[in-house]
């Protein structure tokens, strides 16, 4: 979903737009549920940690909202009858291709599930990367210039953090050579040297290109700047600050989540109150109706409740599950919430 939203609305208009009309939904919306999130998950999660094992706050996180956020994407992917017309060859055959996979590698060999592991933080990364596109296309920016650039300074930034991670390197580390693939010590310092030099470089043009902007009186989308500073703040505390790898994971699996479901959930209310009503999309509309919230969010935390259960019964069987679900929940993401697509931003 936003994990996968690419690039900014079409255009090149400088025109200033006001701050007020930036908001993706509104400004306390904003704030709370895309902005401000990934601190109030610092809170939870530390607050948390006085009383509950680490392991045990990780597990709840995982469970609930983890496993749990894979929900809104199905709803999106199968409720929306315009998404299941417009990709009804992926939505049915990629599953019938991933799930047996899945299935066989669980039986038979567990270890290169995680390798899932990867693609579980370049999702985290894409997300936020979205947020930014939509930020930047709500304050009347565009142009391929400033995509690039925040697309490297994204993924610059996040690849020094992962790789400064004590906790995340040997999780990476570990994954390769799972399959076969050690890494020396003498390629993971220069790696991790290399990243930060480049991190540096890009954040040295970014800055240079804003001051020019401000400087020539151009409009600057600060939200996406705001949102930038806090996500990646926080991503920085929680892999290269904090050692506990519970916790790490715990604070940014839960403001990604929070975030992915909150955005999935505004979004979708917007078109389904836009939807001539019809018996094809009566369940769209009726789970993203504002008084059905309840239903949504029962959704969600009912898969999470099945799967924490489920995995006491039978722990191939839900790990199979949760992590073909969660396969496709990054791989529809990467076109579903397309923001290109102009009947996409017509209920931005």
């Amino acid at each position: 979903m936003v994990a996968e939203i690419e690039g900014a609305a079409g255009g090149t208009s400088v025109s200033r737009v006001p701050i007020r009309d930036q908001y993706i939904a509104s400004p306390a919306f904003d704030w709370v549920f895309f902005i401000g999130v990934p601190l109030v998950a610092v809170a939870i999660v530390m607050a948390a940690a006085y009383f509950l094992p680490a392991a045990r706050i990780e597990y709840y996180v995982i469970g609930y909202m983890a496993v749990g956020h894979h929900i809104p994407t199905m709803i999106r992917a199968y409720g929306d009858p315009g998404e299941l017309s417009r990709n009804r060859v992926q939505l049915f055959a990629i599953p019938l291709c991933v799930a047996p996979l899945v299935i066989a590698l669980t039986l038979f060999d567990a270890r290169l599930l995680t390798l899932i592991f990867v693609w579980d933080q370049y999702h985290f990364i894409r997300q936020h990367y979205g947020f930014m596109r939509i930020y930047n296309a709500k304050a009347g920016l565009g142009g391929d210039v400033d995509s690039s650039l925040d697309h490297w300074l994204c993924f610059s930034f996040f690849i020094c953090i992962l790789a400064h991670s004590g906790f995340y390197g040997y999780m990476f580390a570990d994954s390769f050579y799972d399959v076969g693939i050690a890494v020396p010590n003498w390629l993971v310092n220069t790696f991790r040297t290399g990243s930060l030099v480049v991190a540096i470089g890009v954040g040295v043009v970014y800055l240079a290109r804003l001051q020019s902007r401000i400087a020539r009186g151009l409009p600057v989308a600060w939200l996406k700047l705001a949102v930038f500073a806090t996500s990646l703040g926080v991503w920085y505390y929680a892999y290269v600050v904090i050692t506990d790898g519970f916790l790490n994971y715990a604070i940014s699996s839960l403001f990604h989540c929070i975030q992915y479901d909150a955005f999935a959930w505004h979004y979708n209310r917007k078109k389904a109150r836009a939807m001539t009503p019809t018996r094809g999309n009566a369940f769209f509309r009726m789970i993203n109706k504002t008084s059905n919230l309840w239903m949504y969010i029962a959704a969600i935390w009912s898969y999470g409740l099945l799967s924490a259960f489920g995995k006491d019964v039978s722990l191939a069987a839900f790990l199979a599950l949760n992590t073909t679900t969660g396969v496709l929940h990054y791989y529809f993401d990467a076109f579903i919430w397309r923001v290109q697509r102009v009947d996409f931003r017509e209920h931005l």
